[in-house]
């Protein structure tokens, strides 16, 4: 299958998938939301993978959701003032959190390989990932809450489980960027190197080494240790998803977005 959003390479039973915005640092659009799913039951299906990274060959991850594009594309999404409007807003928050929660649940294992900014929506996407990698230069940020928005693609419901429920607030209340070298300090990611180069290379080199284990051995391990959580988070998930398309103020958020954009500027 053809994406325009992610690009696949195999290599032997390890699927390398580069994300293709890179003119706008890999901003999830509604391709990135539309595809992520096909992409997860096309890697599930495949016998002769075992491990999937995510990576990318930009300057960045990803910063996260291209709002514009969202936007764009569909114009009635601020306009919630009906209850049918308000139940397509909470179709659409569960559409754009059905391919993380595919990689979660998934059989294969998925790891997410950072560099440069992942922010927001690209939390979202390493927290339900199995393992993170990181080069140096990887800058991290739960940044809903600067936007006027409580995060519902699942960062909220993941970080606890990887980094504690105290590191996840720090996260959430200040929305402020952390370096990767914070980041290992919290546990977000499990191997950091210096540069993009020795992260490509050491990244294969771990999916490789997983690869080579009983796969019924590694992906059974990946459910039961997944079981511990996996209620609380689906719970959790639909509570976000449901609390944000009754409440979400988007004069509030266009407001804090343009202002985060003035400050960039």
């Amino acid at each position: 299958m053809n994406f325009e959003f992610f690009k696949t390479e195999k290599q032997g039973d390890i699927l390398i998938v580069t994300f293709n915005n890179t003119q706008k640092m890999n901003a999830m659009n509604l391709a990135f939301f539309e595809e992520l799913p096909l992409l997860v039951e096309e890697i599930e299906k495949d016998e002769s993978v075992k491990v999937a990274i995510f990576r990318s060959d930009a300057k960045h991850f990803s910063v996260g959701l291209d709002v514009f594009d969202l936007g764009q594309k569909m114009p009635d999404l601020l306009k919630t003032e009906t209850k049918a409007k308000r139940v397509k807003l909470y179709n659409l928050i569960k559409k754009m959190q059905l391919g993380m929660n595919m990689i979660e649940e998934g059989k294969k294992i998925y790891i997410a390989e950072v560099n440069g900014y992942c922010i927001g929506g690209a939390l979202d996407l390493i927290a339900a990932c199995d393992l993170r990698t990181a080069s140096m230069d990887a800058k991290f940020s739960l940044r809903e809450t600067k936007l006027a928005i409580i995060a519902d693609l699942g960062s909220l419901q993941r970080l606890p489980f990887i980094i504690g429920s105290a590191n996840t607030k720090y996260l959430a209340f200040t929305g402020k960027d952390i370096t990767a070298k914070e980041a290992k300090e919290m546990h977000l990611i499990n191997e950091l190197y210096e540069n993009k180069e020795e992260l490509d290379k050491k990244t294969l080199e771990l999916a490789k080494e997983i690869a080579e284990n009983p796969f019924d051995a590694v992906s059974g391990a990946k459910k039961f240790i997944n079981n511990l959580s996996e209620k609380i988070k689906k719970e959790e998930l639909e509570k976000i998803a449901t609390h944000n398309s009754a409440f979400l103020d988007f004069e509030e958020v266009a407001y804090y977005f343009q202002k985060s954009l003035q400050k960039r500027g």
